[in-house]
């Protein structure tokens, strides 16, 4: 059993299985209780390590039996405990993604362990007291019960500053991880002090993890700069208003940002599935922070990398990363408009469209509002390179679909139909112009029509402003040819005054 325990202790897990199942089907072997339990025990863990969840959580079932039954005696009470061997099985089931299952079992094993009298946690189960209460914190978080997880995790905070890493060489590990959770749910309470003060902490303990083992202290130090990114400045990643003209952008942020996505780029490149998601994620924060601060070049790169980065990750998984691949891609449309770069930027508004329509073909509720708010992207991008026909048909789309969605709920997304609408008035009057230029009268009238139309699905005062400047100046560039095209088309007089007061 010793033997199998040492193997997974040193990584060897395939020999570690081979020696547990061997004393547990030794003929012969005159095994306690205790000592199937452990056996058991061992295997448990192993057969986690190696990704075999199904195997692993009916050996923890067994294990847990094993213990409740066992009455340890002499050396045999260095070999586990029943409190321990259900902190495994609550393990086996928060990495099979049963966290509800598994947080039930932490507090069991919680409830057990304050039951004990000190003394004898301190001597006996005291890594297995931290290691409950940290793992609970971080099931709780993963449930949303922030307040609870908050109070386990101080709880466990308390713990962990009883345990030295010469006794419990894990206890750096279990601190950054403890510090991370903290910080995220304090975040989520709103309680932005502690969340920058546990932010700042798991930071400072990973960089003494990344000292002492580069391997573990490098994964961990991604997630601590993540937190400590997120909420510097108060504002969390990617916030939806701008910075206000006074307000200065936090240069923690940029440092953080800068040293998560230069960390990602070298773990990618042995474990992409995992790092290259959160590379994309600084990338694109670190874009939407230089284009705060003005520096729109930088920020192009950045969202150009982010947009490739993720394009991978949806080839591997479009399900989890098409909506990321999506986003980005109108994001970084916004951002080239700063630095006036139009060759491939309708591409992009068109792919992000294309896959905002895909999925809401699945998610209407999730998407279709991003659909109406993508395409008056893509329609901005058409008319910087001209196309005001095919940005008309855009906006047109957009407010159709906003118009949809606000039957059920008049307040919804109205802020952006109103912009979409204005938008819409102002293409109406290029292309009217633009038709008047070239003497082309039957469709200048067309879009004029368009335009009137508009005013009367709304009362915004800069579209009616828009059609009143429209009409007077084609009625003063070319008087006789479009009274004669409008007369033409609608058997009416021109209108001589279109401007609608609101009700």
């Amino acid at each position: 059993m010793q033997h199998a325990d040492a193997l997974y202790l040193s990584d060897r897990n395939e020999d570690a299985l081979a020696a547990a199942d061997e004393s547990l089907a030794f003929v012969g072997a005159r095994l306690t209780q205790t000592q199937t339990a452990y056996a058991l025990r061992v295997r448990t863990l192993v057969l986690a390590e190696l990704g075999r969840l199904d195997e692993a959580l009916e050996t923890a079932w067994q294990c847990v039996e094993a213990y409740r039954d066992a009455v340890p005696r002499g050396r045999d009470k260095s070999l586990g405990s029943y409190v321990g061997a259900l902190r495994i099985q609550a393990s086996v089931l928060g990495s099979m993604g049963r966290v509800e299952e598994s947080v039930v079992l932490y507090m069991e094993c919680a409830m057990l362990l304050r039951a004990m009298p000190l003394l004898k946690v301190l001597l006996r189960t005291l890594k297995v007291q931290v290691r409950v209460l940290i793992e609970l914190t971080g099931g709780l978080r993963s449930l949303g019960r922030y307040e609870e997880a908050i109070e386990a995790g101080i709880d466990a905070h308390w713990w962990t500053d009883q345990v030295t890493p010469w006794f419990y060489p894990d206890i750096l590990q279990l601190r950054a991880q403890l510090l991370t959770d903290l910080a995220w749910c304090h975040w989520k309470t709103g309680d932005l002090p502690r969340a920058r003060e546990s932010a700042e902490g798991a930071v400072t303990v990973c960089r003494t993890l990344v000292r002492r083992t580069p391997d573990t202290g490098e994964h961990r130090l991604v997630l601590a700069l993540e937190i400590r990114a997120f909420v510097a400045g108060g504002r969390g990643v990617s916030p939806a208003v701008p910075l206000d003209r006074n307000e200065q952008l936090d240069p923690q942020k940029l440092a953080d940002l800068q040293e998560l996505s230069d960390l990602c780029v070298r773990l990618a490149v042995t474990d992409p599935a995992v790092y290259e998601p959160l590379l994309a994620c600084a990338l694109d924060e670190l874009a939407y922070c230089h284009g705060q601060r003005g520096a729109h070049r930088q920020a192009v790169e950045a969202a150009e990398r982010s947009v490739a980065v993720y394009r991978r990750a949806a080839h591997r998984d479009p399900q989890e990363y098409e909506p990321e691949l999506a986003r980005t891609l109108a994001n970084l449309v916004i951002e080239r408009r700063h630095v006036d770069v139009v060759d491939d930027t309708v591409d992009h508004a068109r792919e992000a469209v294309a896959i905002t329509r895909r999925l809401a073909e699945t998610d209407w509720d999730a998407y279709q509002s991003l659909t109406a708010q993508r395409l008056a992207i893509l329609a901005r991008s058409l008319r910087r390179i001209g196309d005001d026909e095919q940005a008309l048909a855009c906006y047109d789309e957009a407010e159709s679909i906003l118009r949809d969605l606000m039957e059920a709920d008049p307040e919804l997304r109205k802020g952006l139909l109103a912009a979409i609408l204005t938008d819409l008035a102002d293409t109406l009057c290029a292309t009217a112009e633009s038709h008047l230029t070239a003497s082309r009268f039957d469709d200048a009238v067309s879009a004029l029509r368009h335009l009137l139309a508009l005013t009367r699905r709304t009362d915004l005062t800069a579209v009616h402003a828009a059609c009143l400047t429209a009409f007077a100046h084609a009625r003063t560039m070319v008087p006789d040819e479009i009274r004669r095209a409008w007369q033409s088309a609608t058997t009416d007089p021109f209108p001589s005054f279109v401007y609608r007061v609101p009700s």
